[in-house]
């Protein structure tokens, strides 16, 4: 199965794309309803009505609203933050399930309500809500769930690269076409202008996420490529690229004057069914987009554990799992979701673009989206050993560290250094694993994703914390590359240990004198667990116009790493 988009950057040899008997069910049928569909679309187009309206129409439309409220308030918008114990065993296995944000709430649900069957099988599901692309560069080691549910089968292709696996796509047992998602008022006022090339670049600026790690912008991007000019294309890159994301939310979009969001189908209704009172409007592009396909992929190699995952998969393509599937937005194999209301234009699916199409536009992309050249300082000490919620602070770190690299965009640089007292060769506090190299390289992120799997084997002693700045900003300085932002990225679990090294005084005189106006170095510290001194760390982060993060738990990092690489 061939995800939108194409092949994965860093593997051209992506397996082949499989039709699913109802996806074919769909093509076959296509023909047999577009008439009726272009009718109801017809149907579905209004504007708002700004003349008085007669008690009939004001009491059909709280009627409406009420319908509308009430039909989408069961719809899952939240993932659960504690897996389901299931009815059926006492001491149930712990089973990981890494999935796509969009339909992690739903596999959550359906997560919960299989264990509260009397024929559950023995598992506790925990479900982890995390971008397809951030998993699929981190299954080497560390970040590796025992299953995993992506949007595309694209990263299928980084997967089998990075770690090196041969994992094979799996039917789809769901997807979601792509729409764009705004306020009533400028959807309306678009009128018949529905093409990508009225809706990109035009008048409503639209937010897109990175095509490197969005399927949904590989898909639009990909066809709209067809139909916009070289220099729109490359103007509406130029505006998007530097401050995108891998992906987008909604928050905020309901306030604003004007703008737009990409998105799917299922996010757009999950959006509305948590804020109805913010609800927006879905517009669709007549030329429309690849839809994006969900898969259950295994990952495990213990076999009880590949039983439950199976069980999972089994219940997913289940009629009560279908059933709310369908009423979040996604498309089964037994029946499709309603059309989002209101609806501008007609929802259609689209061919994948070609790798050539694709590549052009990642082309245009990278050369306008910011980079990040950044050392990261984890600390090894000790304090790492103590245990949080079931796992050591280090395996928690691993996992964060792991799937951060993996999250950023792949023009983003790194290095890996550790520190704690006399890690290093030389009885130094500090030992560099991996030298700097691009993340959009796969032999790259293997080689950090194994580094920062091998972390346990250097655990120990002290912090020597100081020391580890002064030479990580030294080399940080000398490796400074032009057109990134270079930054020192220290993961701290706790104050400097060291009463032999450093001072902080002397710390900060020696930053103060190998600061370079012409090659700045920022200094980021993630405080993790609220362990580190942060008063210290204030004062060091000053000197070079960084920044101190304070986590109260270890399992925040991950978003604040991901944020200080840039990602």
């Amino acid at each position: 199965m061939t995800g939108p988009g194409g092949t994965s950057p860093e593997d051209s040899s992506a397996p082949g794309r499989r039709i699913g008997p109802y996806e074919q069910s769909l093509r076959e049928s296509r023909e047999r309803v577009e008439a009726a569909e272009r009718e109801r679309a017809r149907r579905r187009r209004r504007t708002r009505v700004v003349a008085a309206v007669t008690t009939v129409v004001v009491a059909a439309g709280v009627g409406y609203g009420a319908y509308r409220y009430i039909g989408q308030r069961d719809v899952p918008t939240t993932v659960p933050t504690v897996a389901a114990q299931p009815t059926s065993c006492a001491k149930p296995v712990k089973v990981r399930v890494a999935v796509a944000p969009a339909v992690a709430p739903v596999v959550g649900a359906a997560a919960t309500a299989l264990a509260q069957r009397p024929d559950a099988p023995c598992a506790a599901f925990t479900i982890d809500s995390e971008e397809p692309f951030s998993v699929a560069g981190s299954l080497a080691g560390a970040g590796r769930p025992d299953a995993w549910i992506t949007d595309s089968s694209v990263w299928i292709g980084r997967a089998n690269a990075v770690s090196r696996s041969s994992l094979a796509p799996t039917e789809p047992f769901a997807s979601t076409p792509v729409v764009l998602a705004m306020k009533d008022d400028p959807a309306s006022a678009l009128g018949t202008r529905l093409g990508w090339a009225d809706l990109l670049g035009g008048a409503v600026p639209v937010r897109i996420p990175d095509p490197n790690r969005s399927a949904i912008a590989r898909n639009v991007l990909g066809v709209a490529a067809a139909t916009l000019p070289v220099p729109r294309m490359r103007s509406l890159v130029t505006s998007s690229a530097p401050t995108a994301g891998g992906g987008v939310t909604l928050d905020g979009l309901a306030q604003a004057r004007t703008g737009a969001a990409v998105v799917s189908q299922a996010q757009l209704v999950a959006w509305n069914a948590a804020h109805p009172e913010e609800q927006l409007s879905a517009v669709a592009a007549s030329e429309g987009a690849p839809p994006l396909e969900y898969s259950l992929v295994p990952l495990t190699t213990d076999d009880a554990k590949a039983g439950l995952v199976k069980a999972l998969g089994a219940y997913l393509t289940s009629s009560a799992t279908q059933k709310l599937l369908q009423d979040s937005g996604f498309r089964t194999a037994s029946g499709d979701p309603k059309d989002p209301s209101p609806l501008y234009g007609e929802i259609r699916d689209a061919a994948a673009p070609s790798s050539t199409t694709l590549a052009g536009v990642l082309s245009l992309w990278n050369a306008s989206a910011r980079k990040t050249q950044a050392l990261i300082a984890v600390d090894v000490s000790g304090s790492m050993l103590e245990r949080t919620e079931g796992a050591t602070r280090l395996a928690v770190v691993q996992k964060s560290t792991v799937r951060a690299l993996a999250a950023v965009s792949p023009t983003a640089v790194a290095s890996l250094w550790i520190y704690s007292l006399h890690v290093g060769n030389r009885a130094d506090d500090y030992r560099q694993l991996t030298d700097y190299a691009g993340l959009g390289v796969a032999k790259s992120l293997t080689a950090l994703d194994s580094a920062v799997t091998g972390l346990d084997t250097y655990v120990g002693g002290g912090s020597g914390l100081y020391d580890t700045i002064a030479a990580a900003y030294d080399r940080a300085k000398s490796a400074w590359r032009p057109g990134f932002t270079n930054t020192l990225v220290v993961v701290a679990d706790g104050p400097n240990e060291d009463d032999y090294g450093l001072s902080l005084d002397l710390l900060k005189k020696r930053l103060a004198a190998a600061k370079d106006a012409k090659r700045p170095v920022r200094i980021v510290v993630l405080g993790i667990g609220g362990r580190a001194d942060a008063a210290a760390m204030q004062q060091v982060v000053s000197v070079t116009g960084g920044q101190y993060i304070s986590t109260r738990t270890v399992e925040e990092l991950q978003p604040a790493l991901a944020k200080a690489l840039g990602g």
